[in-house]
Protein backbone atom coordinates (compact mmCIF):
# COMPACT_ATOMS: atom_id res chain seq x y z
CA UNK A 1 0.00 0.00 0.00
CA UNK A 2 1.14 3.57 -0.76
CA UNK A 3 2.13 6.23 1.75
CA UNK A 4 -0.53 8.25 0.26
CA UNK A 5 -3.06 4.98 0.83
CA UNK A 6 -1.92 4.20 3.91
CA UNK A 7 -2.50 7.89 5.55
CA UNK A 8 -6.13 8.18 3.71
CA UNK A 9 -6.86 4.82 5.28
CA UNK A 10 -5.72 6.13 8.57
CA UNK A 11 -7.29 9.30 8.63
CA UNK A 12 -10.91 7.52 7.79
CA UNK A 13 -10.13 5.27 10.75
CA UNK A 14 -9.81 8.56 13.04
CA UNK A 15 -12.93 9.90 11.71
CA UNK A 16 -14.30 6.77 12.42
CA UNK A 17 -13.88 6.08 15.90
CA UNK A 18 -14.62 9.83 16.47
CA UNK A 19 -17.77 9.49 14.77
CA UNK A 20 -18.34 6.83 17.57
CA UNK A 21 -18.42 8.81 19.85
CA UNK A 22 -21.24 9.47 22.70
CA UNK A 23 -22.24 11.13 25.07
CA UNK A 24 -22.67 9.71 28.81
CA UNK A 25 -22.94 10.90 32.67
CA UNK A 26 -21.00 8.13 33.59
CA UNK A 27 -18.03 9.78 31.75
CA UNK A 28 -18.19 12.43 34.61
CA UNK A 29 -16.54 9.41 36.89
CA UNK A 30 -13.62 8.72 34.63
CA UNK A 31 -10.70 11.10 34.96
CA UNK A 32 -8.01 11.40 32.37
CA UNK A 33 -4.57 13.23 34.13
CA UNK A 34 -2.22 14.16 31.02
CA UNK A 35 1.13 15.30 32.44
CA UNK A 36 4.09 17.01 30.05
CA UNK A 37 7.43 17.39 31.07
CA UNK A 38 10.81 18.98 29.74
CA UNK A 39 14.00 17.27 30.31
CA UNK A 40 15.25 20.59 31.90
CA UNK A 41 13.53 23.67 32.67
CA UNK A 42 16.72 26.39 32.31
CA UNK A 43 18.44 26.07 29.31
CA UNK A 44 20.08 28.12 26.47
CA UNK A 45 19.56 29.68 23.06
CA UNK A 46 20.60 27.06 20.86
CA UNK A 47 20.10 24.02 24.04
CA UNK A 48 18.15 21.02 23.03
CA UNK A 49 15.34 19.47 25.05
CA UNK A 50 13.45 16.50 25.56
CA UNK A 51 9.53 16.60 25.97
CA UNK A 52 7.97 13.56 27.51
CA UNK A 53 3.94 13.50 27.67
CA UNK A 54 2.26 10.83 30.25
CA UNK A 55 -1.16 9.89 31.12
CA UNK A 56 -3.19 7.94 33.50
CA UNK A 57 -6.91 7.21 33.40
CA UNK A 58 -8.71 5.48 35.46
CA UNK A 59 -11.11 3.72 32.33
CA UNK A 60 -10.46 1.89 29.71
CA UNK A 61 -9.23 4.58 27.22
CA UNK A 62 -10.01 4.91 23.07
CA UNK A 63 -8.88 7.00 20.50
CA UNK A 64 -6.83 10.15 21.89
CA UNK A 65 -5.91 13.92 20.64
CA UNK A 66 -3.46 15.68 22.20
CA UNK A 67 -2.69 19.47 20.49
CA UNK A 68 0.64 20.06 22.71
CA UNK A 69 1.70 24.10 21.96
CA UNK A 70 4.95 25.41 22.36
CA UNK A 71 5.52 28.78 21.66
CA UNK A 72 7.07 29.28 18.28
CA UNK A 73 9.06 32.26 19.15
CA UNK A 74 10.63 30.17 21.51
CA UNK A 75 11.32 27.06 20.04
CA UNK A 76 11.64 24.98 16.98
CA UNK A 77 10.45 21.44 16.92
CA UNK A 78 13.17 19.05 15.50
CA UNK A 79 11.82 17.58 12.60
CA UNK A 80 11.38 13.64 13.08
CA UNK A 81 11.76 13.51 16.67
CA UNK A 82 8.41 12.57 17.50
CA UNK A 83 8.28 9.22 19.31
CA UNK A 84 4.90 7.14 20.14
CA UNK A 85 4.82 4.53 22.96
CA UNK A 86 2.32 1.67 21.17
CA UNK A 87 0.08 1.93 24.47
CA UNK A 88 -2.50 -0.46 22.82
CA UNK A 89 -0.50 -3.11 21.66
CA UNK A 90 2.56 -4.08 19.03
CA UNK A 91 1.62 -4.51 15.35
CA UNK A 92 0.25 -1.42 14.24
CA UNK A 93 -2.09 -0.10 17.14
CA UNK A 94 -0.66 3.19 17.32
CA UNK A 95 -1.42 5.35 15.15
CA UNK A 96 -0.03 9.43 14.29
CA UNK A 97 -0.57 12.63 13.19
CA UNK A 98 2.14 14.86 13.41
CA UNK A 99 1.42 18.31 11.76
CA UNK A 100 4.22 20.30 13.46
CA UNK A 101 4.90 22.09 10.72
CA UNK A 102 1.85 23.71 10.19
CA UNK A 103 1.04 26.00 11.94
CA UNK A 104 4.43 26.39 13.79
CA UNK A 105 3.85 26.23 17.57
CA UNK A 106 1.76 23.17 17.45
CA UNK A 107 2.36 19.43 17.55
CA UNK A 108 -0.97 17.58 17.32
CA UNK A 109 -0.67 14.10 17.94
CA UNK A 110 -3.61 11.45 17.48
CA UNK A 111 -3.20 8.20 19.00
CA UNK A 112 -5.69 5.47 18.03
CA UNK A 113 -6.27 1.49 18.82
CA UNK A 114 -7.21 -0.01 15.59
CA UNK A 115 -9.00 -3.01 16.28
CA UNK A 116 -7.55 -4.19 12.67
CA UNK A 117 -4.41 -4.80 14.26
CA UNK A 118 -5.24 -6.44 17.61
CA UNK A 119 -4.99 -3.69 19.74
CA UNK A 120 -6.23 -4.03 23.66
CA UNK A 121 -7.86 -1.02 25.34
CA UNK A 122 -6.26 -0.30 28.74
CA UNK A 123 -6.16 2.02 31.80
CA UNK A 124 -3.04 4.35 30.59
CA UNK A 125 -0.36 4.75 32.76
CA UNK A 126 2.94 6.13 31.96
CA UNK A 127 4.78 7.69 29.13
CA UNK A 128 2.36 8.17 26.13
CA UNK A 129 5.31 10.23 23.56
CA UNK A 130 7.78 12.10 23.28
CA UNK A 131 9.86 14.76 21.30
CA UNK A 132 12.57 17.51 21.21
CA UNK A 133 12.28 21.01 20.52
CA UNK A 134 15.67 23.84 20.05
CA UNK A 135 15.61 26.62 21.72
CA UNK A 136 15.93 29.48 19.32
CA UNK A 137 15.73 32.67 21.43
CA UNK A 138 15.29 33.96 25.00
CA UNK A 139 11.87 33.88 26.78
CA UNK A 140 9.43 31.38 28.95
CA UNK A 141 7.40 28.91 27.07
CA UNK A 142 4.94 26.86 28.55
CA UNK A 143 5.06 23.02 27.14
CA UNK A 144 1.51 21.35 26.91
CA UNK A 145 -2.36 21.44 26.32
CA UNK A 146 -4.97 23.66 26.88
CA UNK A 147 -8.29 22.56 29.15
CA UNK A 148 -10.29 25.24 26.44
CA UNK A 149 -9.19 22.31 23.64
CA UNK A 150 -11.35 19.31 25.36
CA UNK A 151 -14.01 17.88 23.39
CA UNK A 152 -17.20 18.20 25.39
CA UNK A 153 -20.96 18.53 24.42
CA UNK A 154 -21.23 22.10 23.82
CA UNK A 155 -17.62 21.69 21.97
CA UNK A 156 -17.82 18.71 20.08
CA UNK A 157 -15.15 19.68 17.98
CA UNK A 158 -12.58 19.79 20.79
CA UNK A 159 -9.39 18.61 19.64
CA UNK A 160 -8.37 17.10 22.95
CA UNK A 161 -9.94 14.11 24.05
CA UNK A 162 -9.13 10.44 25.63
CA UNK A 163 -12.11 8.51 24.66
CA UNK A 164 -13.41 5.41 27.02
CA UNK A 165 -14.57 1.73 26.58
CA UNK A 166 -16.73 -0.06 28.87
CA UNK A 167 -14.08 -2.89 28.42
CA UNK A 168 -10.63 -4.24 26.97
CA UNK A 169 -13.00 -4.43 23.77
CA UNK A 170 -11.76 -2.14 21.45
CA UNK A 171 -14.72 -2.63 18.97
CA UNK A 172 -17.47 -1.57 21.31
CA UNK A 173 -18.76 2.14 21.17
CA UNK A 174 -16.71 5.22 22.79
CA UNK A 175 -17.81 7.73 25.24
CA UNK A 176 -15.32 10.69 24.60
CA UNK A 177 -16.66 13.84 26.61
CA UNK A 178 -17.70 14.06 30.09
CA UNK A 179 -14.33 13.10 31.47
CA UNK A 180 -12.63 15.13 33.68
CA UNK A 181 -9.13 15.75 32.85
CA UNK A 182 -6.29 17.30 35.19
CA UNK A 183 -3.98 18.58 32.75
CA UNK A 184 0.22 19.29 34.43
CA UNK A 185 2.14 21.05 32.05
CA UNK A 186 6.20 21.98 31.84
CA UNK A 187 7.14 25.43 31.38
CA UNK A 188 10.76 26.44 29.96
CA UNK A 189 13.24 29.46 30.09
CA UNK A 190 15.66 30.51 27.69
CA UNK A 191 18.32 32.66 28.79
CA UNK A 192 21.59 33.69 26.55
CA UNK A 193 24.93 31.95 27.09
CA UNK A 194 27.10 33.75 28.99
CA UNK A 195 30.20 35.05 26.25
CA UNK A 196 33.99 34.65 27.15
CA UNK A 197 35.46 36.65 29.21
CA UNK A 198 39.03 37.01 30.12
CA UNK A 199 39.83 37.13 33.86
CA UNK A 200 43.02 37.17 35.96
CA UNK A 201 43.53 33.95 37.31
CA UNK A 202 43.35 34.14 41.61
CA UNK A 203 46.18 34.61 43.11
CA UNK A 204 48.22 36.14 40.77
CA UNK A 205 49.59 39.73 39.42
CA UNK A 206 48.08 39.93 36.33
CA UNK A 207 46.12 43.11 35.20
CA UNK A 208 43.52 43.53 32.53
CA UNK A 209 43.21 47.08 31.27
CA UNK A 210 40.26 47.09 29.49
CA UNK A 211 40.65 50.68 28.26
CA UNK A 212 44.13 50.17 26.77
CA UNK A 213 43.29 46.43 25.67
CA UNK A 214 47.21 45.70 27.89
CA UNK A 215 47.28 43.08 30.45
CA UNK A 216 50.59 43.10 32.47
CA UNK A 217 52.09 42.19 35.47
CA UNK A 218 53.51 39.30 34.49
CA UNK A 219 57.58 37.94 35.56
CA UNK A 220 59.57 38.69 32.80
CA UNK A 221 60.02 34.82 31.31
CA UNK A 222 56.89 33.44 32.61
CA UNK A 223 53.80 32.84 30.38
CA UNK A 224 51.03 34.99 30.26
CA UNK A 225 48.39 31.90 30.72
CA UNK A 226 49.72 31.65 34.01
CA UNK A 227 48.08 34.80 35.03
CA UNK A 228 45.20 34.86 32.83
CA UNK A 229 42.37 32.65 31.86
CA UNK A 230 39.26 32.77 29.58
CA UNK A 231 35.97 31.87 31.02
CA UNK A 232 32.76 30.77 29.86
CA UNK A 233 34.04 27.88 27.51
CA UNK A 234 36.54 30.72 25.66
CA UNK A 235 40.17 30.46 25.36
CA UNK A 236 43.35 32.45 24.90
CA UNK A 237 45.75 32.33 22.23
CA UNK A 238 49.32 33.92 22.13
CA UNK A 239 50.94 35.54 18.82
CA UNK A 240 54.19 36.35 19.21
CA UNK A 241 55.69 39.88 18.78
CA UNK A 242 58.31 41.01 15.99
CA UNK A 243 61.05 39.32 18.31
CA UNK A 244 59.36 35.92 18.00
CA UNK A 245 58.23 36.11 21.60
CA UNK A 246 54.64 35.28 22.77
CA UNK A 247 55.76 36.27 26.60
CA UNK A 248 57.43 39.43 25.96
CA UNK A 249 56.50 43.15 25.65
CA UNK A 250 54.47 43.72 22.34
CA UNK A 251 52.79 39.82 22.12
CA UNK A 252 49.15 39.88 21.73
CA UNK A 253 46.59 37.67 23.57
CA UNK A 254 43.85 36.88 21.99
CA UNK A 255 40.66 35.89 23.54
CA UNK A 256 38.71 33.06 21.63
CA UNK A 257 35.10 31.75 21.43
CA UNK A 258 34.49 27.84 21.68
CA UNK A 259 34.74 28.08 18.08
CA UNK A 260 37.90 29.71 17.93
CA UNK A 261 37.02 32.68 16.60
CA UNK A 262 38.63 36.07 18.21
CA UNK A 263 36.36 38.15 20.35
CA UNK A 264 38.88 40.30 22.22
CA UNK A 265 42.77 41.15 21.61
CA UNK A 266 45.04 42.64 24.08
CA UNK A 267 48.39 43.86 24.18
CA UNK A 268 51.23 42.31 26.71
CA UNK A 269 53.45 44.61 28.73
CA UNK A 270 56.13 42.97 30.54
CA UNK A 271 57.77 46.32 32.72
CA UNK A 272 61.38 46.89 31.61
CA UNK A 273 61.44 44.46 28.33
CA UNK A 274 61.59 47.35 26.38
CA UNK A 275 63.10 45.12 23.00
CA UNK A 276 60.40 42.37 23.65
CA UNK A 277 62.72 39.24 24.16
CA UNK A 278 61.00 38.59 26.94
CA UNK A 279 64.07 39.46 29.43
CA UNK A 280 64.27 42.80 31.11
CA UNK A 281 68.54 43.23 31.01
CA UNK A 282 71.13 45.92 29.87
CA UNK A 283 69.66 46.13 26.08
CA UNK A 284 66.37 47.34 27.38
CA UNK A 285 68.11 49.97 29.57
CA UNK A 286 70.37 51.22 26.69
CA UNK A 287 67.04 51.38 24.26
CA UNK A 288 65.90 53.98 27.01
CA UNK A 289 69.00 56.22 27.05
CA UNK A 290 68.72 56.90 23.75
CA UNK A 291 65.06 57.45 24.05
CA UNK A 292 66.65 60.68 26.01
CA UNK A 293 69.59 61.18 23.61
CA UNK A 294 67.00 61.56 21.25
CA UNK A 295 69.13 58.84 18.97
CA UNK A 296 66.20 56.85 18.29
CA UNK A 297 62.28 56.56 19.71
CA UNK A 298 60.00 53.85 20.51
CA UNK A 299 56.26 52.68 19.86
CA UNK A 300 53.85 54.20 22.44
CA UNK A 301 53.95 49.99 24.27
CA UNK A 302 57.18 50.11 23.95
CA UNK A 303 57.22 53.35 26.19
CA UNK A 304 54.50 52.27 28.60
CA UNK A 305 56.95 49.26 29.11
CA UNK A 306 59.58 51.07 30.07
CA UNK A 307 57.97 53.40 32.67
CA UNK A 308 58.91 50.99 35.11
CA UNK A 309 58.40 53.65 37.85
CA UNK A 310 55.05 54.20 36.76
CA UNK A 311 55.44 58.40 36.77
CA UNK A 312 53.98 58.35 33.17
CA UNK A 313 57.27 58.88 31.75
CA UNK A 314 60.10 56.83 30.17
CA UNK A 315 63.45 58.05 30.83
CA UNK A 316 66.88 57.50 32.75
CA UNK A 317 65.62 57.20 35.91
CA UNK A 318 63.54 54.10 34.49
CA UNK A 319 66.75 52.96 33.21
CA UNK A 320 68.33 53.05 35.97
CA UNK A 321 65.93 51.36 37.76
CA UNK A 322 66.93 48.52 35.33
CA UNK A 323 70.33 48.38 35.44
CA UNK A 324 69.74 47.90 39.50
CA UNK A 325 67.54 44.99 38.51
CA UNK A 326 70.55 43.53 36.45
CA UNK A 327 72.88 44.25 38.95
CA UNK A 328 70.02 43.02 41.77
CA UNK A 329 70.80 46.12 43.64
CA UNK A 330 67.19 46.70 43.13
CA UNK A 331 63.99 45.00 40.95
CA UNK A 332 61.93 46.52 38.23
CA UNK A 333 57.93 45.83 40.02
CA UNK A 334 55.68 43.80 37.04
CA UNK A 335 53.07 46.48 38.07
CA UNK A 336 54.88 49.81 39.07
CA UNK A 337 50.89 51.33 39.59
CA UNK A 338 50.18 48.66 42.27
Amino acid sequence: MTKAKKALCLALTVVMVIGVFAFSALAADQTATFTVTASETQIEVGDTITVTVMAETDYYAAATGMPIYYDAEVFDYVAGSLQVVEVFGTGGATSVFDNAAEPAGLLNVVIVPLDSYGAVSRYLTGTLLTFRLTAKAEGTSEIGLRAEDQKTESHIGGPLYCGAYASEDVTSAVTATGQTFILNNATVTVGTAAQPELAVIEGTTGVIDTENKYVYGVTAGDAATLYFEALNGGSINMIANDAGATNGTGAQLQLLDAQGGVLDTYTLIIFGDVNGDASVDATDSSLIMQIVARTTTLSDIQTFAGDVNGDTLCDATDASLIMQGVARTGSVPVNPFA
